[in-house]
């Protein structure tokens, strides 16, 4: 299968990259969005960079997930496919699902580093053999959103650790550095990209 990673000039690309091939994923890396198995919005960085890259390939983006392609975001890659984000100033998000980032509410610090409990809400086919493990998290925003989570975390507030629909789905963790909850995680990723 094939994995696009979209490079927008911030995002860690050595390790999504890294953690795609070990799940067998062929990956390339790309500045411009096009056809692949599962396109990828990696991780790290600012959501007003990110958002503003975003606009210049808004159609195109949203003409791929029309014509089938399956979108995977991974923390900021996440955060992206939801309205706004609060970070770097008020910044339009893709809007593929409601809501809007913001700083994580009553938090001990920030940013949030470290592993944490991940729970199961609204089962899909990614969140299966998840439930009650531990997951790699780095990050001081998070959706706070009505879309039905299948899987949360709480740190200083509950907050969506994974979503999914049909053709997206987002990781607020990072499961290429989540170890063996990762490796469930690109499992169950390669079976939803077959359905």
């Amino acid at each position: 299968m094939k994995a696009l990673i979209l490079n927008y000039g911030v995002g860690n690309l050595f390790s999504i990259s890294a953690g795609l091939r070990r799940a067998d994923f062929t990956v390339e890396i790309s500045g411009e969005p096009r056809d692949a198995d599962l396109l990828v919005l990696p991780g790290v960085g600012a959501f007003s960079a990110v958002g503003n890259f975003m606009r210049r390939w808004e159609s195109t983006l949203n003409d791929l997930r029309r014509n089938g392609v399956k979108f995977l975001g991974v923390c900021l890659g996440m955060q992206i496919m939801f309205e706004e984000g609060n970070e770097g100033g008020k910044t339009k998000g893709l809007a593929w699902l409601p809501g809007q980032v913001d700083l994580i509410r009553h938090a001990p610090k920030l940013p949030h580093i470290g592993w944490d409990r991940i729970t199961e809400r609204n089962p899909c086919a990614l969140s299966e053999g998840l439930d009650g493990r531990y997951a790699y998290f780095v990050h001081s925003y998070v959706a706070y959103t009505s879309y039905p989570a299948a899987m949360t975390s709480h740190y200083g507030v509950e907050f969506p650790a994974l979503v999914c629909s049909e053709e997206v789905a987002g990781t607020q963790f990072h499961p290429e550095k989540s170890g063996e909850t990762g490796k469930i995680f690109f499992q169950n990723l390669k079976r939803w990209l077959k359905t």
